[in-house]
């Protein structure tokens, strides 16, 4: 299996264009000054924060126009479960991807729509349906993780030579409660317990939270604390 980096960072609006949320009000994306994104000192950059992005995007008929829609997700990278991994953003714009942890991360958003907890077919009620943002959960296959462990390798490679010391790497759970499922147990320890640590040698700090934020679970990683 082999995947593909498509850089669309020249094709990036400044400042990042901002969204709509839930309720149809505008959500700004981005840290801005006189009209622009801020520029992070790279040094200050120490890890990244992994994400799912809870759906699958089309259309499915038009690849190149479904990879085209990263460049409205505030994450420096976008990894598709295809194969094709999109560069959105420069690694030292400031993105609203990862609250409290945006200003010393780079974000990468994983697509799919993943459980919080893999099933247990010895439970009576199903535990990946009972902790998904609603509906069925897209299966996680290999060319998905080759495709995420890819774009982690790449955000960590060209992070440190832009001159970023990462070191760490975080999920979005960590600083957001209302998201506990996210990026799911699956991305976690396909990407990084069994990926992001032993092979680029980054440090999952586990037992750290921001604010309303959720640690690490046991279910997710041995070193994790506490359960789900």
């Amino acid at each position: 299996m082999t995947t593909r980096v498509l850089d669309l960072r020249a094709e990036q609006k400044n400042p990042f264009p901002p969204k709509k949320g839930a309720d149809g009000k505008v959500v700004n994306t981005s840290k801005t000054l006189k009209g622009k994104t801020v520029c992070r000192d790279p040094k200050t950059v120490t890890g990244i924060t992994i994400h799912q992005t809870a759906c699958v995007f089309g259309p499915a008929n038009d690849r190149e126009k479904a990879y085209r829609r990263a460049l409205g997700i505030p994450a420096h990278a976008v990894a598709y479960r295809d194969g094709v991994y999109v560069i959105t953003a420069p690694l030292d714009w400031y993105l609203y991807h990862g609250n409290d942890l945006n200003s010393f991360s780079l974000g990468l958003e994983c697509e799919g729509h993943y459980p919080g907890l893999l099933d247990d077919p010895k439970t009576p009620i199903r535990e990946d349906i009972k902790t998904t943002w609603g509906g069925d959960p897209t299966p996680l296959d290999d060319k998905a993780i080759e495709t995420f462990r890819a774009a982690l390798k790449w955000l960590v490679e060209n992070g440190r030579a832009a001159g970023m010391p990462i070191e760490y790497i975080w999920a979005h759970r960590q600083s957001n409660g209302q998201k506990p499922s996210d990026p799911g147990m699956g991305i976690w320890q396909k990407v990084v317990v069994e990926y992001g640590v032993p092979v680029l040698g980054l440090k999952a700090q586990t037992d750290k939270c921001w604010k309303d934020g959720k640690k690490i679970p046991t279910n997710w990683d041995p070193s994790g604390v506490g359960k789900y």
